[in-house]
């Protein structure tokens, strides 16, 4: 595809802008955030037993205005691939039920100076997985060598500490001088961007919700037959939930799971959802929005929830499940996470696309790369 062609299909398409400022905000600690937000009927659950019904508080979702979320269908969730082997990230759309995601715009990049995917901290690895955005950083009180913007990813993530991988401190950033991105393994593990990309980047990627896929083959990343199984294991496990069929429930997590805020095994946390699915007379789960980003280790489904417990407990926000791939095929769920601020996004002006498509330092080098290969 030409450049000029690649062009008229990003006007053609429906885009979204975060309206985020570059700030120096403090890093969001993804520890601190599991170990404060519990499962919503867990939530629920304690908060009835420490208190008169009456007076449990009323979690109610925010009103449709102040929460734009992506049943919008002039919006979509928009994600970053970076693909190791090809030296490139590509800002894709991540539409619902399997439609065609769309490629926005590609990114020249440069990564760690060790090959393979990180395992410890100090090993020069870039990490691969599935991300996402922690925050973003800009100002005098960056290091000139992180370029205008930095954005933190949560590495390690939860499949990350299972596995006992450790490190801190991996990026998304720009450089001291462009020609860095040109010796192509440069960072400690970091993945670094033309500082024009980076901050052109920083406008769709929103802290705490956007999705950053790191992989060392991009084509293994969101494969079709993938996505549909974990897909269907979302729509079981949460039918399970309605039905508050513990047993049902309880199979589709992995054998050595472990909570991390309860610190329970699989036979405990039985238990324990055991007594909150009786804690209710009645009870209602919903999901919507759900998008599944695989990789060729593990599997996250993110999705808007709203959760009704009674007539003393009603919340709505953002879920996030961690699918393990198990040897013998299929997927296990080995963690999950709720947050109160529910996934949404905003439109992106087409005439930004086109500035940024006309003005990245990426453009140029990548359609020169193609016509090389022709």
């Amino acid at each position: 595809m030409t450049l000029r062609s690649f062009f008229r299909t990003m006007l053609r398409v429906g885009l979204f802008t975060s309206s985020l400022a570059l700030s120096s905000a403090t890093l969001v600690s993804h520890d601190a955030k599991a170990r404060a937000q519990d499962e919503i009927d867990a939530g629920a659950s304690a908060a009835a037993a420490a208190v008169p019904a009456a007076a449990v508080p009323v979690a109610t979702a925010p009103a449709a205005a102040m929460t734009p979320t992506i049943e919008d269908k002039k919006s979509e969730l928009v994600f970053l691939l970076v693909d190791k082997t090809r030296l490139k990230a590509d800002l894709l759309t991540w539409p619902e039920d399997g439609q065609k995601s769309e490629k926005l715009i590609s990114f020249r990049i440069a990564i760690g100076k060790e090959n393979g995917d990180k395992q410890k901290s100090g090993d020069n690895r870039t990490p691969e997985g599935i991300y996402f955005a922690k925050s973003i950083l800009g100002g005098k009180g960056l290091p000139s060598k992180y370029g205008p913007v930095a954005i933190p990813i949560d590495f390690p993530n939860p499949l990350d500490r299972f596995l006992g991988k450790t490190g801190y401190g991996i990026w998304l950033h720009g450089v001291e001088k462009d020609s860095r991105i040109e010796a192509a393994n440069v960072t400690e593990g970091c993945v670094a961007f033309y500082n024009a990309d980076i901050q052109s980047l920083s406008q769709w990627l929103v802290p705490a919700e956007s999705i950053i896929v790191i992989a060392k083959d991009a084509t293994q990343v969101n494969r079709h037959e993938d996505v549909e199984q974990v897909r269907k294991l979302v729509g079981e496990w949460t039918e399970a939930w309605n039905k508050r069929d513990v047993d049902s429930y309880i199979s589709y997590f992995i054998p050595n799971f472990r909570s991390f805020d309860k610190h329970l095994n699989l036979k405990n946390y039985k238990k324990y959802k055991t007594r909150v699915f009786a804690s209710y007379r009645n009870m209602s789960v919903k999901m919507q929005d759900l998008r599944v980003f695989t990789h060729d280790r593990y599997a996250v489904a993110i999705m808007n929830q709203d959760f009704v417990g009674d007539d003393r407990f009603h919340v709505f926000g953002r879920k996030v499940l961690y699918w393990q791939r198990i040897d013998k095929g299929g997927w296990k769920l080995f963690h999950e996470e709720f947050d109160e601020r529910p996934m949404r996004f905003t439109d992106l002006a087409r005439d930004k696309i086109a500035q940024i498509i006309r003005t990245s330092p990426s453009t140029k080098f990548l359609q020169d790369t193609r016509e090389s290969k022709l």
